[in-house]
């Protein structure tokens, strides 16, 4: 069975929808910038929704940018050192470590919640785009959960497939025993 559905899953034009929308949201950062630095030095007037706003598509681009690099099975990896293990020690380790990254992702989602539980009871407006922190803030949650989405994703693809290499890594061979 191939798991050619799968590898498109959550995707938009055959690309996965967070190239789309952090592309779009260094888009959005580019704008602000520039709309800040011509309202400052043509205008002589200060827009300050576009420092917040630049700055809350820089957080949410960061965070779908991770989930992208997990995708693309792209993420910093330190593969110098297990490389040069036997195939069948690297490999464990490379599951170890995923292992405890997710467990990372859980606890980042886990804490994230309930932070958002405690901007649910009580509400924080940024003053200068009159919204809600939380609706922003909910990047942690979201963001850390499709990492471990798109990290499943590659374990799956890994299994279903040949199982040659490294489940997390594209670009790496695995040595030769």
């Amino acid at each position: 069975m191939s798991s050619a559905p799968l590898r498109q899953s959550l995707s938009i034009a055959g690309r996965p929808f967070e190239d789309w929308v952090a592309c779009g949201l260094v888009a959005v950062i580019a704008i602000c910038v520039c709309l800040q630095v011509f309202s400052r030095y043509v205008l002589n007037i200060g827009l300050v929704w576009t420092e917040d706003a630049a700055m809350f598509a820089m957080t949410w681009a960061v965070y779908l940018g991770a989930a992208m690099a997990v995708h693309e099975r792209f993420h910093v990896r330190m593969m110098a050192t297990v490389m040069v293990l036997p195939y069948r020690a690297a490999l464990v380790i490379t599951f170890l470590s995923d292992l405890i990254w997710a467990a990372f992702l859980v606890f980042m989602m886990v804490y994230g919640w309930e932070y958002l539980e405690l901007l649910w009871r009580q509400q924080t407006i940024v003053a200068s785009m009159k919204i809600d922190a939380k609706w922003i803030q909910t990047i942690i949650v979201f963001g850390n959960g499709l990492m471990l989405y798109r990290l499943f994703e590659a374990y799956w693809h890994w299994w279903r497939g040949d199982r040659k290499g490294f489940p997390t890594v594209d670009d790496e061979e695995a040595p030769e025993l």
